[in-house]
């Protein structure tokens, strides 16, 4: 794997750490606020959802790259 491969995969990492970070605190500000009218709203939820949709693809992306990259060096040799 190349060097620039690797500073994408790290980057992508850190994206993901930080989606991942920002959706547990989210998760326990929720956790925080009572379930009420005024407490919660729909707009808390969609928000959680959205980081859990990002955190999911950014999974995806990676796995996409590690195969990608697991298939190159199987069919052209470890080229490092």
């Amino acid at each position: 794997m190349t060097e620039k491969n690797q500073t994408y995969i790290t980057r992508l990492q850190g994206v993901k750490a930080q989606l991942q970070a920002d959706m547990t605190k989210g998760s326990e500000e929720l956790a925080d606020l009572k379930l009420n009218p005024y407490g919660i709203t729909s707009i808390d939820f969609a928000k959680r959802q959205e980081l859990s949709t990002d955190v999911l693809k950014m999974e995806g992306t990676l796995m996409g790259l590690d195969l990608a990259i697991e298939t190159y060096e199987e069919e052209h040799g470890n080229v490092s």
